[in-house]
């Protein structure tokens, strides 16, 4: 288990070192790090509460039986609520929201997801992690190998004249073979994408198919009065459930008992899958909006000529910028776009100059655009 929970201690550093490369954007960092972070905390919250406090309390009639042996089997089989009683008065009309005498004809919704929450949260938080580390084996550290250095500072004039002067070497006779290592990363974000919809689907038909609509109702709740509003938290994850126990009596005969039981657990369950879902959306958006922007990149060079354009017009010559953006393909402009958000701004201008003069005087057989 400590060995799987390995990436969660390099994940909790949310504010670490910006010196070191980044090969990713920020949005990508908010589906590995932030929201791994966040759901794997929430797993260890609720396996906490589940393993150490009282996740479940039996009421049953019957000093005969075991009070524990009721607990344990109403947690580990399922416990039901009768949705014909919702909207009933409670302490009138019936004891409680959601119970009421059996009827055969009556429907009856069973809650057993209550014991696989841990579980599921843990795997959602290793499917957020999962293109983040498919992206890791596939680059190979290339920006950090092509920075030679220059995220830093670097005082030695000498020193960084010979590494900028490397980079620009290598940019210049590799030009044009960078478009299968983007296309990757495209894949990656791609997946990012399939993977939150993914888990909205799953998280879904896990509570039964009331997950989709669980914020737009909880707002409605909130925005209602209070004598005309049914509380869709209380609903989905109730506190108060029945549940039944069978058993063979003195004589042979199969008895019943009824048993009432609370479960404390859905209090922390609520807030979680509320907090889920308001992430998951705002998550959804960030990365359909990224999608658009990337594909934009990846298909008009315009777009990528004007984002390289704004970028470095502030440290370098536009001419420049301009020159070299409209020879790039989009693994060119993506690794030099990924470079400069991990440079200096002056520092990445003279890359750029250096790679200009070297373009415009060496044979343009050689560079592939």
């Amino acid at each position: 288990m400590l060995g799987v929970l390995g990436p969660l201690s390099s994940q909790t550093k949310l504010f670490s070192s910006r010196t070191k490369p980044r090969g990713d954007s920020f949005i990508f960092r908010m589906h590995y790090r932030t929201t791994f972070v966040f759901i794997m905390a929430c797993c260890l919250l609720v396996t906490a509460t589940q393993y150490l406090g009282d996740k479940i309390a039996c009421l049953v009639d019957k000093d005969s039986l075991s009070q524990k042996v009721i607990d344990t089997y109403c947690f580990i089989s399922s416990t039901y609520t009768l949705p014909s009683t919702k909207d009933m008065q409670e302490g009138l009309q019936v004891a409680h929201r959601g119970l009421g005498p059996d009827v055969p004809e009556e429907e009856t919704v069973y809650h057993n997801y209550y014991m696989w929450v841990p579980y599921v949260l843990f795997l959602q938080a290793l499917c957020f992690y999962v293109p983040h580390w498919l992206w890791k084996m596939m680059q190979t550290d290339k920006v950090m190998n092509v920075l030679q250095g220059l995220n830093y500072l670097i005082v030695d004039q000498e020193q960084r004249k010979k590494k900028e002067d490397t980079m620009v070497d290598y940019l210049y006779y590799n030009w044009g073979r960078h478009n299968i290592w983007a296309i990757k990363y495209v894949v990656c974000e791609t997946l990012n994408l399939l993977n939150i919809i993914l888990q909205l689907i799953i998280t879904n038909q896990f509570l039964g198919g009331e997950f989709m609509t669980y914020g737009t109702q909880v707002v409605e709740f909130m925005n209602y009065e209070p004598q005309n509003r049914s509380d869709p938290m209380y609903e989905i994850f109730p506190r108060i459930t029945k549940c039944s126990f069978h058993r063979y009596g003195p004589s042979g005969s199969i008895e019943r008992h009824d048993a009432l039981c609370v479960l404390s657990i859905n209090i922390l369950n609520e807030k979680i899958y509320l907090a889920l879902w308001f992430w998951f959306l705002f998550l959804l958006v960030l990365t359909i909006l990224l999608m658009l922007y990337r594909v934009a990149t990846l298909l008009f060079k315009p777009v990528r000529s004007k984002l390289m354009l704004g970028r470095n017009a502030r440290y370098g010559s536009r001419d420049t910028a301009y020159f070299v953006a409209e020879k790039c393909d989009f693994g060119d402009w993506y690794l030099l776009n990924t470079l400069s958000r991990n440079m200096n701004g002056p520092v990445f201008a003279e890359v750029l100059k250096k790679l200009t003069r070297k373009m415009e005087g060496g044979d343009d057989a050689t560079l592939k655009a």
